[in-house]
Order: structure tokens, then C-alpha cells, then sequence
């Protein structure tokens, strides 16, 4: 599990299990007004079905990526139909586009996390899809019913991040308006789905401005217009062109037929309003997120599966113009590179000794038995390629392409090299390691990190912040919370304090443990643990 997101989300909703507050969100007893509580409500139900697990806080993550690729496949068969496609060709096209989009790199993999990103590009997506689908029915009851499932999507975003649940699908839907000369319906569709939106969103907020006054002006002016702006938050700028970087990466595998599939949507856009609304809901949530100062990879996730509509769209297109019989001559080396480096892993993983320090510098534990592991999925994807080529051009081609990965994005976690990754972005292991001698401290101190680290595998939320307190700086004034933050010019006192009423345990990255022990009138430690990133101090208590 990742120190310290997946940590922090996580104790967030098992504090919630443990104290029967579903209410007020509390970060290890620390008022947490960042983000409204959707996704930690089910984490929370996963941990109740599921038990106290990295499973159960990640299946949230896991069912919404899988809600954006299904809402974005429904929009690609509506598309289609609308185009004058079959609707036996629009269901395949649909399927198609959902299954791009489930086996692209970055979608894979933050749908695989604990994070709050997979779950808004879910529900983004969803509105944006239902949108897309209501515009293009005339007046009537299906127009009704799809405007009120994208409010309720809309809701739902809103209840998971906020007001960009109604940011990106307007980023979406918008342009493509303006595009088809539709303009006059950007004052007639939004109405029904924000009605529904609201009426999803009200009970909650009602019950949240009784129970927590100070949530509103937190949670819209620092986390929405200051972190849009890059003021007054701990987040780093990042350049506006990140995400041209982290497009084509997310997109892999498909990244590799991209450009062949990118020749034909000028003339599939010319013809197929479908494919012009894709091109909209990639273009317009892209700009909004370079324009924003704020950036972190995870964010792209809802440019992903229209970019997938895209491709599976202009690949089918290219098919249906080559001639039969047809193939390139590179056509198979992409197998060819796959089953041979699937070969050379299963020959390291059966060379016993003689690859145990090569294979240690990726793995931690049973480095033999995940060279196999990779060396299998690398053949089964080589084998489902080379199906592919060998298939006749056209959906099934596409659906072996689309296959062929699935092996190795599904054991994407299982085979990430974690030798590589230090102690503190992994703390897990070796925080439980030392459990015994946390739990038992009279008084935790703990870094931003090592906090949620605490709090998620050991239970313990007692801990006082020093070092680098972050997120627990909420600027709230809220004295119970401001209390447990100790500032470094008052460390040494506190410690002095503490150590008067018992030992002291103080977990912290490695850097802050060093500025810590150098700060005037500390005493040597009883004993130091260094590990890779992050250390322990222990100070026995002071005599009386």
C-alpha cells in the first residue's frame, strides 16, 4: 500500500467504521474538510463486508473505472447508431471502446488504488456520457430519463470531489454543442440534471452544515479556487504541459497503433457527430487541467476512455480500407519482443542461485517465483498478439489487441518491482516490523507520512504531528487539533514533556529525524532503526 494516499484515505473510512461517525470525516482525529465523503462511505462499507484490507479500500477505485469505461462504451454504441451503424455493429463497437479503455496503462492502474481520482472520472465520465446520449434523442421520455441518470452521476461526483463534477462534463458536452451549432441547448439541458443533481447532493449537505459549520468555506475557497490557482496549498506546480507526457504513457499498449488510428478521425469527424463529441471530451478537460496549477498524473484519468472511443473508431476505419490479404511486414515483431522477453525471465526465475542477486534488485521477497510470473504474462500477451495479427482485420482483431494485455495489467501490482521503491513510499512492511515497540510508546511522534502509515496498519491515531505536518494543518483553528502539531522551535520541549510521562517513539522520514536530533537540548536517543527513506527513534523516559 502506498504511504501515505492509500493510507490516508484508508484510516479516513476505517476511523469511520470504528467510531459509527459517517458524518464528520475525521484524518486520525483531525477535522477533514478536503473532499465530501462518497468514497470514504464505500471504503467504509468494503471494510464492514470485506474486512480491514487493501481489497476492500480499493474496490471503490476498481468499480468506478470500471463505470467510466462501460458509460463511455454506451456512448460510442450511441454514437454509432446515430451515424446510421447497425446496431449489432454499434453493440461491438461499444464493447470495443470499453475494453480500450479498461486495458490502457493509466486507467489500469488508478483503478487499482485507493485514490479519490479513479471514482471522479467515473462519475465525470458517466455525466458526460449521459449527456451526450440525451442530446441526441429528441424530446420525449428517453431524453427525460438519460438527462435524469446524468444528474444523478452528477451528484454523485459532486459528493466524491466537488464542483468538478459539474466543471467536466460541462468541459465535454460544451464544445460539442457549440460544434454541432447546438448552442441554443446549452440553456435547456442542464436544467433536469442539475435538479436531480441537487436533490442527490441536499440531504447530505444540509446534515454536513449542521454538524460541521466551518466545512463549506474550506472545502470550496482552499480545495477548489486555491488549489485551481496553486495558493495556499502544499501541492507542487507542475508545468502546463504534463499531461502531453502523461497522455501518450497512459496510453500504452495502445499508444503503439495510435498514429495509424489518428489518420482517419479528421474524416470520421466530418461525418460521425459521435467521434466530434470524443474529440471534445478529450480537448476540453484536457485545457482545464493543464490551465490549472495544480497537477498530479491521476487527474488525466477521464481523458482516457474517450481518447480509447478514438482509437478503436479510427482503427476500424483503417481496416476497412486495406486491402484484403494485406499485412505489415513488422507485424509480428511486437509478439516476437514479448514472448522472448517472457522467455529470458523464465530462464532467470529457473537458474536458482546464480540469478537470486539480479532478480533481488526488483524483488524483495520470492524474486524467482515473480520472474516467472512476469516471464508468463509477457508470453501470454506475445501469443494473444500474435492472434491478433494472424485475425482478419476488423472488430476481432481489435478484440484480441484489446485482450492480449490483460494478464499483465492484472498483475500489474502483484509484479511491481518493490526493491526499487524505498521504505517510505512502502512503509508497510516494516512499520509492522517494529510494531510491538509502537504500539507500547506512552507518547507516538510521527511525520505527515508515517501518521497515516500508523494509523492504517497499527491502529494508533494518538500520534502528535512534528516534522512536516501537511494535510494536518487544516486552518481551521480548531484547538483539539492545532494542540497535537508541534512546531520546531517547540520539539525539544515536547519531548522533554513527554518523556517525563513515559517512553517516546519518534517515526519520521529520514531527513526529519536528522533535523529533529539536531535541534539544541536533545539527548542522545536509546536506540535509532534507519530504513531505506524513513527511521525510528526511541527515548527512554526521563528520570524524575
Amino acid at each position: 500500500m502506498l504511504t501515505a494516499d492509500e493510507t490516508r484515505y484508508g484510516s479516513i473510512a476505517a476511523q469511520m467504521v470504528e467510531s459509527g461517525n459517517w458524518m464528520s470525516l475525521r484524518m486520525s482525529g483531525f477535522h477533514f474538510y478536503e473532499k465530501p465523503p462518497l468514497v470514504y462511505w464505500m471504503m467504509a462499507l468494503a471494510i464492514e463486508i470485506f474486512g480491514h484490507n487493501a481489497f476492500a479500500i480499493r474496490l471503490p477505485a476498481a468499480l468506478c473505472g470500471g463505470l467510466a469505461a462501460l458509460a463511455m462504451g454506451i456512448a460510442a454504441r450511441r454514437g454509432a447508431i446515430i451515424a446510421g451503424t447497425s446496431r449489432d455493429d454499434s453493440n461491438t463497437l461499444g464493447a470495443l471502446v470499453s475494453l480500450a479503455s479498461l486495458t490502457m496503462l493509466m486507467p489500469a492502474v488508478g483503478a487499482s488504488i485507493a485514490i479519490l481520482d479513479a471514482p471522479i472520472a467515473g462519475f465525470v465520465i458517466a455525466t458526460g456520457a449521459a449527456l451526450f446520449v440525451a442530446a441526441t434523442h429528441p424530446t420525449g421520455k428517453f431524453r427525460i430519463a438519460w438527462l435524469a441518470i446524468a444528474g444523478f452521476m452528477m451528484g454523485l461526483a459532486f459528493m466524491t470531489k466537488g464542483l468538478l463534477a459539474m466543471v467536466f462534463p460541462a468541459m465535454m458536452i460544451a464544445p460539442w454543442l457549440l460544434w454541432e451549432r447546438r448552442w441554443r441547448e446549452l440553456f435547456i439541458l442542464p436544467w433536469i440534471p442539475l435538479f436531480v443533481g441537487a436533490f442527490v447532493v441536499l440531504p447530505w449537505a444540509i446534515a454536513v452544515t449542521q454538524s460541521e459549520p466551518g466545512f463549506w468555506n474550506r472545502f470550496i475557497i482552499h480545495e477548489h479556487f486555491q488549489r485551481f490557482a496553486g495558493t495556499g496549498t502544499n501541492q507542487q506546480r507542475e508545468s502546463w504541459a504534463l499531461y502531453l507526457l502523461i497522455l501518450p504513457i497512459g496510453c500504452i499498449p495502445w499508444i503503439v497503433v495510435a498514429p495509424m488510428s489518428a489518420r482517419w478521425w479528421p474524416s470520421l469527424a466530418r461525418t460521425q457527430s459521435g467521434i466530434r463529441f470524443a474529440i471534445c471530451a478529450v480537448i476540453g478537460p484536457f485545457l482545464f487541467l493543464s490551465a490549472s496549477s495544480g497537477k498530479l498524473p491521476t487527474y488525466s484519468l477521464p481523458l482516457f476512455p474517450p481518447v480509447a472511443w478514438l482509437i478503436v473508431c479510427g482503427l476500424l476505419a483503417g481496416f476497412k480500407s486495406q486491402i484484403p490479404g494485406t499485412r505489415s511486414r513488422g507485424a509480428f515483431i511486437p509478439a516476437a519482443v514479448l514472448i522472448m522477453l517472457g522467455a529470458c525471465s523464465m530462464s532467470l526465475a529457473i537458474a536458482g542461485d546464480r540469478s537470486t542477486e539480479l532478480l533481488g534488485r526488483a524483488w524483495l521477497e520470492s524474486p524467482h517465483i515473480h520472474a516467472a510470473i512476469l516471464g508468463s504474462v509477457l508470453v501470454l500477451w506475445g501469443i494473444g498478439d500474435w492472434i491478433a495479427q494472424r485475425t482478419k482485420p476488423g472488430p476481432r482483431r481489435v478484440m484480441w489487441m484489446g485482450l492480449s494485455p490483460i494478464a499483465a495489467l492484472a498483475s500489474f501490482g502483484l509484479l511491481f518491482p518493490d526493491a526499487i521503491v524505498n521504505d517510505l513510499t512502502n512503509t508497510g512492511p516494516t512499520l509492522m516490523s517494529q510494531r510491538e515497540i509502537v504500539k507500547n510508546a506512552s507518547t507516538l511522534m510521527c511525520d505527515q507520512r508515517l501518521a497515516h502509515a500508523c494509523a492504517w496498519f497499527l491502529n494508533r491515531s494518538d500520534f502528535l504531528i512534528v516534522a512536516s505536518p501537511r494535510e494536518f494543518v487544516n486552518g481551521l483553528s480548531i484547538p483539539q487539533d492545532d494542540a497535537r502539531i508541534i512546531p520546531s522551535g517547540d520539539f525539544a520541549k515536547a519531548l522533554a514533556d513527554a518523556r517525563s510521562r513515559g517512553n517516546v517513539v519518534i517515526a519520521a522520514e529520514t531527513s526529519a529525524v536528522d533535523g529533529l536530533m539536531g535541534t539544541t537540548g536533545i539527548s542522545t536517543p536509546t536506540q535509532r532503526t534507519d530504513f531505506r527513506g524513513w527511521a525510528l527513534v526511541q527515548f527512554s523516559p526521563s528520570r524524575r
